[in-house]
């Protein structure tokens, strides 16, 4: 029997990770750490994928140990700690760098990574003090300007706020510092302050094998300002590598891997292009979260989970090369408030849109959605593929359609 691969919270993007290794004859076990009551893509473990799932326990470590792990992969965000430490411990030669693992982690120190590697990056300040916060701005000029705060240990845009020029950037100071993460039910000791950076925003998903980086998809975000939020998902775009408009985000981008000791695995890496070039907001060390392997996968014949597999069973990415094949739009649906949906048939049209690709409804009628104030809140995600121009025509009637729908406060 194969050695197989142990899986960590195979949930969001990670539930696309064992289907993947199964093609390839290596079966699956899953480590569960904990249950989530949100809505959104992948909230489930599907049971049928794996051999055993263990639950998280004290004596993990010699539990997996038993089974001589291929590999040990993070499903999501809040896997990745656990994932790393395993690991380490058990395929060390498949680890990444131990001593920056916390820079992997912690934005605040990952920005200092960079820094430390001569690597560009933001300004930023870890703190739980306003004034300290107060001399930060005073010392890196940048008192009254526009800045972003969120908590350290955070994904999915969870208490993630932008504060315009001269804006009152203590109380979301103090909510990220009261409010309990909505993925790990942690609150905050620390809050990220930073300076606005202003541009346009990537995702560029990578897999490294051996220290070697490669493109798996390449994404350009579109977010508008909605509820009094600037971090709402409007739609994304698969777009293709160009080398001549991407080249030098994609060789940041590897930078930043560098300096953040990725040597295995997918990384998920968000960077802003802007007037001075490219600057890294986050990077995790996991896949891209949501249905993302899907799309990917309908863009360009690959994922990030494919080319996990790849690297890990075969010991280096075998298509190296990004390849685009057809544009591919993901509309976010979103509410204006936290209420009770009556009116869920208003959407039935999307079936009929000619360039659907997927649609993902986490909604029907006498449900309660969130009040979508990020990307964890969205309330559907709609996938569109085709020429441009169609699936722009679509993405208007998804919107003309939202419009109508009744969602009831309480």
């Amino acid at each position: 029997m194969s050695r197989p691969v142990i899986i960590i919270d195979p949930l969001s993007s990670g539930v696309e990770l064992a289907p993947a290794f199964k093609k390839r004859g290596i079966p699956s076990i899953a480590v569960t750490i904990g249950y989530t009551d949100r809505i959104g893509y992948g909230t489930q473990v599907q049971t049928s994928d794996f051999s055993e799932i263990i639950m998280d326990q004290p004596n993990l470590l010699d539990i997996i140990k038993k089974y001589n792990p291929l590999a040990i992969i993070a499903g999501t965000d809040k896997a990745v700690p656990l994932a790393e430490e395993l690991a380490l411990a058990l395929t060390p030669e498949l680890a990444n760098d131990p001593l920056k693992s916390l820079d992997r982690k912690h934005k605040g120190l990952m920005q200092k990574a960079l820094q430390d590697a001569g690597v560009p990056n933001i300004k930023t300040i870890s703190t739980s003090s306003e004034s300290e916060v107060i001399n930060w701005m005073k010392e890196h000029e940048l008192t009254g300007s526009s800045l972003v705060l969120k908590p350290p240990l955070s994904a999915g845009s969870d208490n993630v706020f932008h504060i315009p020029q001269g804006g009152n950037w203590k109380e979301a100071f103090n909510q990220i510092l009261t409010e309990p993460s909505k993925i790990t039910g942690i609150v905050s000791e620390t809050v990220i302050v930073q300076e606005e950076v202003v541009g346009t925003e990537f995702a560029v998903g990578t897999v490294s094998a051996n220290g070697k980086h490669y493109l798996a998809h390449l994404i350009k975000y579109n977010k508008i300002s909605f509820n009094g939020r600037k971090t709402i998902y409007d739609c994304v775009e698969f777009i293709p590598y160009e080398e001549e408009l991407y080249g030098e985000l994609f060789e940041y981008t590897k930078k930043c891997l560098d300096a953040l000791g990725i040597c295995w695995g997918a990384a998920h890496n968000e960077i802003m292009l802007t007037e001075k070039g490219p600057r890294l907001i986050e990077t995790a060390a996991r896949m891209c979260g949501g249905p993302v392997v899907i799309f990917a996968r309908q863009a360009s014949g690959s994922s990030q989970a494919d080319k996990v597999v790849e690297a890990f069973v075969d010991g280096d990415v075998l298509k190296k090369d990004y390849t685009f094949k057809v544009p591919v739009m993901p509309v976010f649906l979103k509410s204006p408030v936290n209420g009770v949906i009556s009116n869920s048939e208003i959407l039935s049209g999307i079936s009929q849109l000619p360039t659907l690709f997927n649609q993902y409804i986490w909604f029907k009628d006498g449900d309660i959605v969130p009040k979508t104030v990020d990307y964890l809140t969205s309330i559907g995600i709609v996938a569109l593929s085709g020429d441009r121009d169609s699936i722009l025509a679509d993405y208007q009637k998804i919107r003309n359609m939202e419009a109508k729908l009744v969602i009831r406060e309480v």
